[in-house]
């Protein structure tokens, strides 16, 4: 799989990849992850790439050109306007829709996935002739669309097969839990007694049967008190 991230901070970026997971995956070659500055094709040689929002108002407005432009080196031989079923072109905003996890498995599906990490006051609407979709973060604003690239990048990244050493870690999770849209069951580790707080007991017997049952009880349990809207969709 590739990942291409589109960005005026590529620097930023870049930080988020050199760590952890991510890296062993690009080590690996299970994924290419491509970043490219915006700023390279700016308009003229003092590097723009924005300019004023016609109709006045606050903050400035990336530039169609330098995107469009940026997305030709992308795609390559590839028609823009022509999207591929194994390609998903998104811009990351506030007006986009929330990211979840089944967006990130239906991206971990994919060969090539393009983001554009969007700034400053927005970007000239005419992009969106030229993307799948807008996606957010959720309903808050942050001073750039990086954090939000990152975050989808890691999430997708974890989900390819052959990243994570144990297959069953993306299986049995957060939001996914007996088929279910639950937050994850509570976890314990050793020592089995910490200042009084004890494992539960369920845990330690061994029945894998009862285990599971405990389990799947206490994450409808963490999800009523922490996360009631889920329950609606499950």
């Amino acid at each position: 799989m590739k990942i291409s991230i589109i960005t005026l901070f590529p620097k930023m970026i870049k930080g988020f990849f050199e760590e952890s997971i991510v890296k062993r995956a690009v080590e690996k070659k299970l994924v290419e992850i491509e970043i490219i500055n915006l700023r390279d094709f700016a308009i003229d040689d003092y590097g723009t790439v924005d300019d004023r929002p016609y109709g006045g108002g606050a903050g400035m407005i990336l530039r169609i050109e330098p995107l469009v432009n940026s997305l030709k080196t992308v795609f390559k031989e590839d028609s823009l306007l022509e999207g591929q079923s194994s390609r998903r072109t998104v811009l990351t905003s506030p007006k986009g829709k929330q990211f979840s996890q089944e967006r990130a498995q239906e991206y971990s599906k994919l060969n090539h996935l393009v983001i554009i990490a969007g700034h400053y006051e927005g970007v000239d609407e005419r992009v969106l002739n030229y993307i799948d979709e807008e996606m957010s973060m959720g309903d808050f604003i942050m001073t750039g669309g990086e954090i939000t690239a990152a975050a989808i990048t890691d999430s997708v990244v974890r989900l390819i097969p052959g990243v994570l050493k144990k297959k069953e870690a993306t299986i049995e999770e957060t939001f996914n839990i007996n088929k279910k849209k639950l937050l994850e069951y509570p976890q314990y580790t050793r020592p089995e007694i910490f200042k009084g707080f004890k494992v539960p007991k369920v845990l330690l017997g061994g029945n894998h049967k009862e285990i599971e049952t405990w389990r799947l009880k206490k994450a409808k349990e963490e999800t009523c008190k922490k996360r009631p809207d889920l329950l609606k969709s499950t």
